[in-house]
Parts: C-alpha cells; sequence; structure tokens
C-alpha cells in the first residue's frame, strides 16, 4: 500500500481514528475500576474445630491428618496454620499466581475429604469448612444503637438474618464475613451437683437432647398400593424443638417410681450467644460489624455503591433506633488516587501541549499532535477491555508515561512536512508525500524499537511479572496506536492543514528560535571536543558505569512503595492467661483516646482477637480509619504522624504490649505492612529450641538500629491446668477414659450436641456448666462420672490437678512447627535492607535445627529480588538484536546501547537525592527510560549512517546528524520531561508511587538529552573507527 494511499483519503484515515476513539471509550465506560489488578495469589483457607482441646492437642489431632493430605497440591507455594487454646484450627494454603482459585479449592476439598476418617468425631461434627480466601477487603457494615434493647447479641444477629445475606447477592461481592459475631445459640447451662444427686452424667443429658430434639419422617396414610382408599394423608409429629420453654420440657429421666426428671430440673436454659470469646464495636459503642469482600475481577467502585444503594433501602425497614454506617470504604481510597492520577494526566497533557505549541510555532501545526494524542490514549482503553485489564493505578501511570512518547510520532511528522515545506518551497500535499517516503520506515522502527524494550518484561513470572505487565503493555499499546495514527491520520491533516510559513515570527518565538540555534552550534561545537579527546571521555564514561555500580549498591531497594491508606491497625497484648473483661478495659480506655484525636474518623475494635495469633482472651485489635485525605492536607496529619501519636500514648499502658501497623502494600498479601519472617524447628528441634531461638532473634533484632516494631506471634508460657488420670484406678472402677475426658470438656468448655430451626435457619445446641461451676480448680471436684456399678465419682477420685505453662498457639509453616516475626523498617531504611537485616541476624545467631522463611508480601519482593538485573540485560539484549536486524550491523547498534547508561546513571541520581527506593515503580521506568533513549539515539544514527552509506566521512556525518536531529529529539524529550513534572510534584493519596515512578524517569531523562545525545554521535564515530581497524586487520591477513 502507496503512503500516499491515506493522504489521498483523509475521511478514511478520519474515520479509522474515529473507530480506535469510539472502541476507547466503550472500553472506557466498561473497564472495572480497583486499586491493583488481580495480583494477590489465589489463597484456600480450611477452618475446623475441636471445642475444649488445648493448641497441642488440636495441632496433633487435627492439623496434622489434614496438613499431611494437603502437602504437594500442585500449584501451592506454601502453607501456614494456626491451633489455639479454644479448640480452633485454621489453615491457610496460598498458590502461585497463576493457578485457578477454583480448580485450587476444589483440590483442597477433596483432599480434605481424605484426611477426614483420621479426625476425632466431633471434629467432623461441627464440620470442616473450606473456602476460596477473598483478599481484598471492599468496605466494613456497622449497624449500631443507643437503645438499650438492642444489645451486641441482637445487633450481630439482626445484621446475619436481615442484611448479611442480602450483601451476599449483590454481583461483585465474594465473601460477608460477621467480625466479633454473636450468633443464636441454645445454651443448655448445667448444674454438676445437681446431676450427681440424681445420678446423671453429660451423656445422660446429649442422649436425651439427641433423642428429643431431632426431625424425624412419620409416613403416610393410604401410600401406594392400596385399593378403596381415596385420600392420601401424611403424618406429622413434632420435630425439632425452637422455643426455650421446649427444651425445658424435655424428659432426661423417667424413674420406676414415676417421677420425671426434666432438663429444667438440672439446667438453666436460655437463647443467647453461641460464643463469647470475641466482641467488637465502633467508636466505643456496641455494634455489628460486616467485613465485604470483593470477587476477583469485580469492579470495586460499581460493587461499593451497590451496595450502598442496598443498604439505603434495607434501613428503610430497620426499627426506630438502630442505624447502619459504613465507616470503611477502600474505594474511596481507589477513587481518591485514581482521580489523583487522571489530575496528573491531564497536568502532563497541558505542559505537553504547550511544548509542542512553542516548538512548532504553529497552531495548525500544533493541532496534529494534539489530536494524536488523545486517539492514542483513548484507543488504548479499548485494547485494555480486551485483554481483560481493569483501570487501575498501575495501567493509568502507564498511559502517563505514554504521553511523552506517542506524541513524538506526530511531530517527527509535523516537523518534517513543515522542512520540506520551507526549503523546498512544495505544497503541503507534495511536501507531505515527500516526508512520508522517508519517515514511514523510521517510524514504524522507532515504534517497534519501544515495543522490543517491553517484551522482555512481559515474559516474567509471578507477581512482578504481572505488575510489569501491566505497565509494559498499556504503554506498547498506546505507542502502537500512535505509529498508526502517525501513518494515516497525521498525515491527512498536514496535507490539509498545513500552510507554507509567510511574515515575521513574533518575539516568543524569535528568542526560542534563537536559542535552539545557539544551543546547536555549542552542541556540535561539545561533540568535536569529545571527538577531538576520546580517551578522557571513554574515562568519564567508565566513571559512570562504575557510579551505577556504586548506586545500585547504595539505593535501598524495596518492593513497592507504602502509601497513606488512610487507616492503620493497633494490637494490644495483655498477658497471658488474661481474661476478657480485663482485655475490654484496656481497649476502652485505647479506644476513648484515639477516637478523640482530630485526624481520626472511626475506630473499630474486636477484642478477643489478633490477626497474629487468632482468637485470644488476652488480645485486642483495633482499626484506626482517617478522616478523608483533603481534610487532613496540611495539618501534619498524616498516617505516620498519628501513629507516632498513638504509639507514644499506648506506651504508658502498663498492662499491655502494643504493636502498630499499616496496612499491606498490596492488599491481601499478609495482614500488615512491614516484613513477615517464618522462624521454624527443623531437623528435629523441640518447641523448647523453638522458643529459644525466637528469644535470641527477637534480643538481637530489637538492638538493631534497622528495624521497628517487632512481634512475635509466639505464646509459649500461658498458663495451664494439667489434669493427670490415674489410669489404673478408672480402669478398675469401670469408668471408660472417653467418659472422664468429655465430662470435663462439657462443663469447662462447651459440647455442640445438634440443631434447632428458628427465624427459618439453623442454630446450635450447647452443653456447658453453669459460670460458678467452672471459675477455679475446686469446682472439678464437683464433675462427677458413673461407674461400671452405677455408682457417681467425683473426677478428683480419678486424678489430681496442678498448675502448668504450656502453648496458646500452635503455627506451622509448610508442616514446621513456627513463629511468626513481623516487623517493619525504621525510619531511613527500606524493606529491602530490614530483611537482609533479619537474614543476617538468623545466620549467625540461630542454630542449624532452626530455619527461616519469608511469607506474604516478604515472599514476592524475595521472589523478585535480583530481577532487574535480568530485566535490564533482556532488555539490551532485545534492543541490540532488533537494531542489529534494522542496520544490518553487529557494530552500528553498540554505539546506541553505549549511550543509554548516562540516562540509568541520572534516574539512580534522582531517587538517591530524593531519599526513594529502587523499587518495581522505578523500574518500570528505568525500562522506559531505556526505549526513549534508545529512540532518540536511533534519530541521530539512522540519519548518519544514511550519509555515511553514501560516501560522507564517518565525523562529518555525525556532525550533520547531531545538529539535524537536536530540535527534534530536545522538543520531543522536553515534552516527555515536563509530562514527567506532575508525577515528581505529586501529593494527595497514591503519590508515594507517583514520585517513585516520576523521579526516576524525569532526571534520567534530563540527562539523556543533555549528555546522552552528545554521546550518541561520539560512540557512532568510535564504533566506525573500529570497524575500519578490524577490517584493515583482515585486509593485511587476507
Amino acid at each position: 500500500m502507496k503512503m500516499s494511499f491515506f493522504i489521498d483519503r483523509p475521511i478514511f484515515s478520519a474515520v479509522l481514528s474515529i473507530l480506535i476513539v469510539v472502541l476507547g471509550c466503550i472500553g472506557l465506560f466498561l473497564l472495572p475500576v480497583d486499586q491493583y489488578p488481580q495480583i494477590t495469589p489465589p489463597m484456600v483457607k480450611i477452618s475446623a474445630s475441636y471445642p475444649g482441646a488445648s493448641a497441642q492437642t488440636v495441632s496433633q489431632a487435627v492439623a496434622t491428618p489434614i496438613e499431611q493430605e494437603l502437602n504437594g497440591t500442585p500449584g501451592m507455594l506454601y502453607m501456614e496454620s494456626s491451633s489455639s487454646n479454644s479448640g480452633g484450627l485454621s489453615i491457610s494454603v496460598t498458590f502461585d499466581i497463576s493457578t485457578n482459585p477454583e480448580l485450587a479449592a476444589v483440590e483442597i476439598q477433596n483432599r480434605v475429604k481424605l484426611a477426614e476418617s483420621r479426625l476425632p468425631a466431633e471434629v467432623i461434627q461441627n464440620g470442616i469448612s473450606v473456602e476460596k480466601q477473598s483478599s481484598n477487603q471492599l468496605m466494613t457494615l456497622t449497624l449500631t444503637s443507643d437503645d438499650p434493647r438492642f444489645d451486641e447479641i441482637y445487633l450481630s444477629n439482626f445484621a446475619t438474618i436481615n442484611v448479611l445475606d442480602i450483601i451476599r447477592r449483590i454481583p461483585g461481592v465474594g465473601r460477608v464475613s460477621n467480625i466479633g459475631s454473636r450468633y443464636y445459640g441454645m445454651c443448655i447451662w448445667v448444674m454438676p451437683d445437681r446431676m450427681a444427686n440424681f445420678g446423671l452424667t453429660v451423656k445422660d443429658l446429649q442422649d436425651a437432647l439427641k433423642d428429643q430434639n431431632r426431625e424425624s419422617a412419620a409416613g403416610e396414610l393410604g401410600k401406594q398400593p392400596i385399593s378403596g382408599q381415596d385420600i392420601t394423608i401424611p403424618i406429622t409429629t413434632q420435630g425439632r424443638l425452637s422455643t426455650v420453654n421446649e427444651f425445658e420440657e424435655i424428659v432426661v429421666r423417667a424413674n420406676p417410681d414415676g417421677s420425671i426428671i426434666r432438663l429444667r430440673d438440672v439446667a438453666r436454659v436460655s437463647l443467647e450467644a453461641s460464643s463469647y470469646s470475641t466482641e467488637s464495636g465502633m467508636n466505643g459503642k456496641n455494634a455489628a460489624v460486616l467485613g465485604i469482600y470483593t470477587l476477583p475481577g469485580a469492579n470495586a467502585v460499581e460493587v461499593a455503591e451497590n451496595v450502598r444503594k442496598t443498604m439505603k433501602e434495607l434501613s428503610k425497614n430497620f426499627p426506630e433506633g438502630l442505624n447502619y454506617e459504613i465507616p470503611f470504604d477502600i474505594t474511596s481510597y481507589i477513587s481518591q488516587s485514581i482521580h489523583e492520577v487522571y489530575k496528573t494526566l491531564f497536568e502532563a497533557l497541558i505542559l505537553v501541549v504547550l511544548v509542542v505549541f512553542l516548538s512548532l510555532q504553529n497552531w495548525r501545526a500544533s493541532l496534529v499532535p494534539l489530536v494524536a494524542v488523545p486517539i492514542s490514549l483513548i484507543g488504548t482503553f479499548g485494547v485494555m477491555l480486551v485483554l481483560g485489564f481493569s483501570l487501575n493505578l498501575l495501567t493509568l501511570l502507564g498511559l502517563i508515561l505514554s504521553i511523552g512518547i506517542v506524541v513524538d510520532d506526530a511531530i517527527v511528522v509535523v516537523e518534517a512536512v513543515e522542512n520540506y515545506m520551507e526549503k523546498e518551497g512544495l505544497s503541503p500535499y507534495e511536501a507531505t508525500k515527500k516526508a512520508m517516503q522517508g519517515l514511514t520506515g523510521a517510524l514504524i522502527a522507532t515504534s517497534l524499537v519501544l515495543a522490543a524494550v517491553f517484551v522482555p518484561v512481559s515474559f516474567l513470572g509471578g507477581i512482578t511479572g504481572l505488575l510489569y505487565r501491566q505497565f509494559a503493555i498499556t504503554i506498547v499499546v498506546s505507542v502502537l496506536i500512535s505509529a498508526v495514527v502517525a501513518l494515516t491520520l497525521s498525515p491527512a491533516m498536514c496535507a490539509l492543514l498545513l500552510r507554507p510559513a509567510h511574515g515575521r515570527k513574533n518575539f516568543v518565538f524569535r528568542k526560542i528560535n534563537d536559542w535552539l540555534a545557539t544551543g546547536n552550534r555549542k552542541y556540535t561545537g561539545i561533540i568535536g571536543k569529545a571527538l577531538a579527546n576520546p580517551r578522557r571521555v571513554l574515562a568519564g564514561f567508565g566513571m559512570v558505569l562504575v557510579f551505577i555500580f556504586v548506586l545500585n549498591k547504595v539505593v535501598p531497594s524495596s518492593f513497592m512503595p507504602e502509601e497513606d491508606q488512610g487507616y492503620f491497625k493497633v494490637e494490644l497484648e495483655l498477658p497471658e492467661g488474661a481474661t476478657l473483661e480485663r482485655t475490654r478495659e484496656v481497649t476502652d480506655r485505647a479506644v476513648e483516646f484515639v477516637t478523640a484525636l482530630p485526624a481520626v474518623d472511626y475506630v473499630q475494635n474486636v477484642t478477643g482477637s489478633s490477626p497474629r495469633v487468632g482468637t485470644n482472651q488476652a488480645r485486642a485489635e483495633l482499626t484506626v480509619i482517617l478522616k478523608p485525605w483533603e481534610d487532613r492536607k496540611g495539618n501534619g496529619q498524616s498516617v505516620d504522624v498519628v501513629m507516632e501519636e498513638v504509639r507514644k500514648e499506648l506506651k504508658k499502658y502498663p498492662e499491655a504490649k502494643t504493636y502498630l501497623s499499616k496496612p499491606p502494600v498490596i492488599p491481601g498479601l499478609g495482614t500488615s505492612g512491614g516484613f513477615e519472617l517464618q522462624v521454624e524447628a527443623r531437623g528435629g528441634a523441640s518447641f523448647e529450641n523453638l522458643v529459644t531461638a525466637v528469644d535470641t532473634l527477637m534480643k538481637y533484632a530489637s538492638q538493631s538500629k534497622v528495624l521497628t516494631g517487632l512481634s512475635s506471634s509466639l505464646q509459649a508460657e500461658i498458663p495451664q491446668l494439667y489434669f493427670d488420670v490415674d489410669r489404673d484406678k478408672a480402669k478398675f472402677l469401670g469408668v471408660p477414659m472417653s467418659d472422664i475426658f468429655s465430662t470435663m470438656k462439657a462443663y469447662t468448655g462447651s459440647v455442640y450436641v445438634n440443631d434447632f430451626n428458628m427465624f427459618n435457619r439453623v442454630y446450635k445446641v450447647y452443653i456447658q456448666a453453669e459460670a460458678p461451676y467452672r471459675a477455679n480448680r475446686e469446682n472439678i471436684n464437683l464433675f462427677f462420672v458413673r461407674t461400671s456399678g452405677g455408682d457417681m465419682v467425683p473426677l478428683t477420685a480419678l486424678g489430681d490437678s496442678r498448675y502448668t505453662t504450656g502453648p496458646g498457639n500452635i503455627r506451622r509453616f509448610n508442616m514446621f512447627t513456627t513463629s511468626v516475626i513481623r516487623g517493619s523498617a525504621a525510619p531511613g531504611y527500606s524493606s529491602g535492607e530490614a530483611m537482609r537485616e533479619m537474614e543476617k541476624i538468623a545466620k549467625e545467631r540461630l542454630p542449624e535445627n532452626i530455619g527461616v522463611e519469608w511469607s506474604g508480601l516478604s515472599y514476592q519482593e524475595k521472589k523478585a529480588e535480583g530481577q532487574m538485573g535480568l530485566v535490564m540485560a533482556l532488555v539490551f539484549l532485545f534492543v541490540f538484536l532488533f537494531l542489529a536486524a534494522l542496520y544490518e550491523s553487529w557494530l552500528v547498534p553498540v554505539s546506541v546501547l553505549l549511550s543509554l547508561p548516562v540516562a540509568a546513571l541520572g534516574a539512580y541520581l534522582g531517587i538517591w537525592v530524593f531519599g526513594l527506593d529502587n523499587d518495581i515503580y522505578f523500574q518500570i521506568g528505568l525500562v522506559t527510560l531505556v526505549g526513549l533513549a534508545a529512540k532518540n539515539a536511533i534519530l541521530i544514527v539512522e540519519f548518519a549512517k544514511l550519509e555515511v552509506d553514501k560516501g560522507t566521512d564517518v565525523v562529518t556525518a555525525a556532525l550533520q546528524a547531531a545538529s539535524l536531529r537536536f530540535r527534534p529529539i530536545l522538543m520531543t524529550s522536553l515534552a516527555f520531561v515536563l509530562g514527567m513534572l506532575p508525577l515528581v510534584l505529586a501529593s494527595g493519596p497514591g503519590s508515594a508511587s507517583r514520585h517513585s515512578i516520576g523521579t526516576g524517569v524525569f532526571f534520567g531523562m534530563i540527562t539523556a538529552i543533555t549528555v546522552g545525545i552528545v554521546l550518541v554521535p561520539f560512540f557512532f564515530v568510535m564504533v566506525y573507527k573500529v570497524k575500519e581497524k578490524i577490517g584493515a586487520i583482515k585486509w593485511k591477513r587476507f
């Protein structure tokens, strides 16, 4: 196809661009909006309970059989489990990012099924749940009331019955959890002394409940085959019981004398919460708290909007005095962050427009690139939709980087057309035809080189690869669309719009042209000096390489920058064994202080639970939600300032340790920001060895200036009561061991017997002793069991009890007993430095039978470590191979490649001076920088090579090429640099990532257009001289 095809058919060219814009607009409206793409590894959670069992028992009897089956599941990265003294077990299996979460959940379900035959019957009766873990918490919904009728139990169950199920049905909602729930249960509060007086045991009570609280089919009158019957009548009976009164009337035993012992004679029956292990609140008041999580790939903003609409409708039917609030909504942060990125996008666009106008000095000429840029950017949205991308921080940052790139092609076309019109006096039509004949190959080549830069990045695996891919494909698509527009619409517009220049230009434009002419003369003069002193230039280049190497070591590394996400978490740790009542007192005091801070909007508390150890009465977790960013702006109320204020206050609490943490950088990767290290007992190491190792590690880590906020999940010395059964005596009296343990468990813990129906739902029936009968060690005297002779004997006659200590929570990582150590980098240090410090201390201080592994975000950061070198090597290789093919030479591309390190040095110096880290954002900026610097170098090298091929002297050719290309290179590069300025000066939500990506590219590009463009012609000459010498040596040999 001739290039004049599009010039001769401007309407065809316009239609092509309009189609691109229409498809882009469709994509823009349909693309889901989220903070990040779906980069959280799939996670499947298994939950089981063994009420009354210790952490040791749960770990050995429940966790071990299940973990043995789960080990080796295809695609599994690691698994971690937590067994608690409350009888709970939680196992999380994390899979590789490429694993299908649906298939992973099915595979785990099948493997758990295989383990069931080796589990205690009660664990299976309580149920084992397997669910895909939805990592993206969308929002928190709370129901509150000042009316004393609506206590916490009422609120929690009202939320479950009337709100939770409806929210679950909203498209895009993955999971809704009732945090700190007080789910209804029928509680049988047994009085052991009365039970003993009547000669009854726990087993008698269980049998009576199972026998009289059951659903049964009673049959049907007139069922076929039968004759002479007109109708059939089903027989119904009373099935499951549903009221307190019905349970009280249950017959436990009918005596021979005709008397009856009913349940109310030996127990108090009440409908209340089935568990009192945790409680939740909001701003110091009782509240039902619902955590809402999204499905992978769902449009978070749309889902949040639908939740709000649904709650508005539901609240119309709420009882008077009951209110709802949405204290936490991640979409407000997402929306603010994306709004800030859009703002940056438009600021960059305006600055680019300004540079284009000052460069082309003609509104008609400026119109061509100004139309081309929006078409390229909007068209990208359509391709993003087809590729399954979302509108997130990464793709939008990619588009900001693209602005300065896509404007280049149109500027190059207009510059060339105006040049022919001015120098050869051609008409706009003829000038456009001639310009496109020479430019078509160069436009395609430079666009493909830029695309080639991003090709190796797209093939990286894991989360790093996904993050890179979001940037890379967005930039490549916009660049390729820009090339299409530059080859179709731009020449058609040039032929129609451009006019030969007449008259004198205004003062501003004349000054700019004088400045550019002066700059051009000085530029060629500097190149001449460089060529006259090659050794000095080469020595300077060597120093550049040394500086890059040194700065790469000096600049701290991290995975991603921490952002002010508008909230943080506080964990309160009381001495082990502290009751919920004691924990509540400290929590209430902390909540009162934090709520009064001017920057704080809401404080959500879950007392009796902790993200590090799970359910534990001695722990509490506060989620502190700050006011919107614009309300805190300029008042010194950043998340770090507020955290420091809270930390200072909570240090004054003598009864509790406190740990403050930011949310993880990527939602779902870990429970908090900072690092997560698993310290494992390997090679036959005992639990005691692990305790010693963790104490040692914590001691030396706390002395390091690199680390802060250290905490361990290990609960080693928890007060426990050990009951030593006299097995000989029990056997002699004919008391089964199971009766001894089940009696203790039922009275002091709680036993799930069966179910009852209420509100069209199924609830559980529990047996437990009344509070005064399970308060202290002496109460065991009142627990009786029946001997084989029918006599009742107290448990104290069958064993002795003594106080001891033991683990309160046993965690395992990949089947090793482990302790999770969490912490973060001290101010002035990066996460990479903190991780290396922990590894160093572990290597120096821990014995051989204790190992360490990273998990959560730290695992991904460790996996990504060292990939930058590989990425840059592949980028340079792809650029080299592409240019070698383009120029049919192995040596000419070297002159392009050798000019690129200077740009990298500028980028490193920029982030070093501003105290930023070498993270993923900086690295993707570096890859973009290489592509742009290479593009500029190609513009010089291509022209110089053409002149050399015509027979021009290599030095003359290099100087001519440099002089001719100086203006377009400077103007396109300035457009890009000014497009980056809003990123460098960014503020507001998500500004850390914008600083990280913008600063490196900004300073790198400045270095490239001041020093780099001098080195391009210099190395071009050097390469040709080397080529001549090689040719001369070959000639002599020949």
